[in-house]
């Protein structure tokens, strides 16, 4: 195992604890932004609209939150993850629902790597690489599985760290992509960016109305309640400084899917910035709510610039790969 996939996994199983808290808030406290929560919907969502029935597997499962949502809804759902901790969690997790089929949760979640999943004769309508394509060396490795295991007219839903948001965050990722001189391509790129999302542009100002006002409604709900004041946040586990998590558009994602036969749908961006790092360090609940609340501008091409990732629908097609 190189020195990067053994990072990711020590990483996920020290976080494991904290991680179903951390990530998906069932308590609704936004003391952290909710990410797994969020392109969880996302997922569900799409798998909705476009009806994909059948055989499902979630790659890079954590503590199965995804499965079990599709468990719930009769979908032959399951799922795989390197991080032994975060398995034996997602075990628990399902047996803690009591479903009346009674799934059994050796059966529907086991740790095991993309190599040894490519090497399986399993075949899948539709599978999920939800915070995964960042951890990877090369897109490869994920898209040559995909080729193997997705059936034909299948579905797959990557989801990526987007690098336009380079062009908004003024960050590290900013700086490092001007030291590369990648800023004017990216800006070059962004000319095209509204062919990616499902809702047309001319929509955007119809969908900032409607969350403008959902987001009026729980200011003047939360107005003057002092949990949502709250400033004092737990520290969390940090990413190790050593550890690559890699950044795409999605015209690079749509690149490298299309050599494996995939062809890029659209994306749904997710997780959007639009208020300081300031705003975020004095109310930081109220700016994670706020976040959370905006997720429908990610669905147009707004999204390209002010959300830090996206989930991609791609559609496995019938012609013959070299």
């Amino acid at each position: 195992m190189n020195k990067q996939k053994q990072l990711t996994k020590d990483f996920f199983n020290d976080a494991s604890r904290e991680w179903f808290e951390r990530t998906y808030d069932p308590a609704e406290q936004f003391l952290k932004f909710p990410g797994n929560r969020a392109r969880m919907e996302i997922a569900l969502s799409e798998i909705k609209n476009l009806s994909v029935k059948g055989a499902f597997l979630d790659i890079g499962c954590g503590t199965g939150q995804l499965v079990i949502e599709l468990l719930k809804k009769r979908v032959r759902a399951t799922g795989i993850d390197v991080a032994e901790k975060m398995i034996e969690i997602a075990k628990n997790n399902l047996a803690k629902e009591k479903l009346s089929f009674n799934p059994n949760p050796n059966e529907i979640f086991a740790v095991m790597n993309l190599a040894e999943l490519g090497k399986t004769t399993a075949h899948y309508d539709a599978v999920t690489a939800l915070g995964l394509l960042e951890y990877l060396s090369k897109d490869d490795e994920l898209f040559s599985v995909l080729k193997k295991n997705v059936k034909k007219d299948g579905y797959a839903f990557v989801e990526c760290r987007n690098k336009f948001f380079n062009l908004f965050s003024v960050n590290n990722y900013t700086e490092s992509t001007a030291k590369t001189k990648m800023l004017a391509p990216l800006i070059r790129e962004m000319a095209e960016v509204d062919k990616y999302s499902p809702i047309s542009s001319r929509n955007i100002p119809a969908i900032q109305a409607e969350v403008s006002q959902k987001i009026a409604d729980f200011l003047k709900e939360s107005a003057g309640k002092s949990e949502w004041l709250e400033t004092s946040i737990p520290k969390h586990l940090d990413y190790p400084q050593e550890m690559i998590r890699r950044q795409h558009t999605p015209k690079e994602l749509e690149a490298s899917a299309h050599r494996f036969g995939f062809t890029l749908k659209y994306v749904v961006y997710w997780h959007a910035h639009l208020y300081p790092p300031s705003f975020k360090k004095e109310f930081p609940r109220i700016y994670n709510k706020i976040s959370f609340l905006e997720a429908p501008l990610g669905y147009t091409s707004l999204g390209a610039w002010m959300c830090s990732s996206f989930v991609a629908v791609l559609k496995k097609q019938e012609w013959k790969i070299n």
